[in-house]
């Protein structure tokens, strides 16, 4: 009995694993079963690639019926042509899929302050969709305001693209950095679409809003420890977006003002006390 050929292979694409294995095998498409194991990713910004697997297993040849020899008055059967066989395709291992919030309409209103505004948001959610699709994440995209605590001065709210579902930490990075980079890309390709500057927001799963609450509840506790103590408090350096949100939260406050200190990466909120 001939030993069965089989083993799992690795390669950048579903296609490049299997002709990886084909090969180490020496077997054709047609001698071959091949399972699909992972289909593989190329992760976010060459972030958390995966190699796709194949499993592939040599098939065993049928065997041989025995002919027995018609006798010298015996009449000799001969067998029609055989039916083509069924040419077997890869059989695909089931992947386990991510399980998504209920369908939200695309359009929380009433968010835009005018038509082209939302027009913009539209043809974002349709680029960022699209560009989740090209990075292998399972995801979809809705267009909702801006929560309360990332109004600007005057309580308007910019349009968010946000990006719901599972595991999708890796387009947050640290401190958002690579959900800024997102959303530059993403504001780009609006503006090639519907000319003109949007202030389109992108967030996912809501890690902005969440954000941006937890530091205005942190600004108002830090200008009640900074009024007992009665000195100046220093916040852990932040990117400008969050340093706006300490600052606008605290702007109207009777006891304390805000200033920002520092350069570049360093630059961070002080809360300072108002003299009487």
């Amino acid at each position: 009995m001939t030993a069965e050929k089989s083993g799992e292979f690795r390669g950048k694409s579903v296609e490049a694993a299997i002709e990886s294995g084909l090969m180490a095998l020496g077997l054709s498409r047609d001698e071959a079963e091949i399972e699909i194991v992972r289909r593989g990713s190329r992760g976010v910004l060459g972030i958390g690639a995966e190699d796709a697997i194949v499993r592939i297993t040599g098939r065993r040849p049928a065997p041989k019926e025995a002919v027995s020899r018609p006798g010298p008055k015996e009449a000799v059967s001969r067998p029609g042509p055989e039916p083509p066989k069924p040419v077997q395709k890869p059989v695909e291992k089931p992947e386990p899929q991510a399980v998504l919030p209920p369908a939200a309409p695309a359009v929380v209103a009433p968010v835009a302050k005018d038509a082209r505004e939302l027009e913009a948001a539209q043809r974002g959610r349709e680029l960022l969709a699209g560009l989740l699709e090209r990075m292998g994440m399972s995801a979809r995209v809705e267009i909702v305001p801006q929560s309360e605590a990332e109004a600007d001065e005057d309580g308007q709210r910019a349009l968010v693209l946000n990006i719901v579902g599972e595991e999708l930490g890796a387009l947050v990075g640290r401190q958002g950095e690579v959900l800024t980079a997102l959303q530059m890309l993403t504001r780009l390709m609006v503006s090639k679409v519907v000319r003109g500057r949007h202030n389109l927001i992108v967030d996912v799963n809501g890690y902005r809003a969440r954000r941006a609450e937890a530091l205005r509840r942190l600004a108002l506790r830090m200008a009640d420890q900074v009024m007992q103590a009665g000195r100046t408090m220093a916040l852990e350096p932040m990117p400008p977006a969050e340093r706006r949100i300490i600052h606008l939260t605290l702007r109207n406050h009777p006891s304390v003002t805000t200033l920002s200190v520092g350069e570049g990466d360093r630059r961070k909120v002080t809360i300072i006390p108002k003299k009487d």
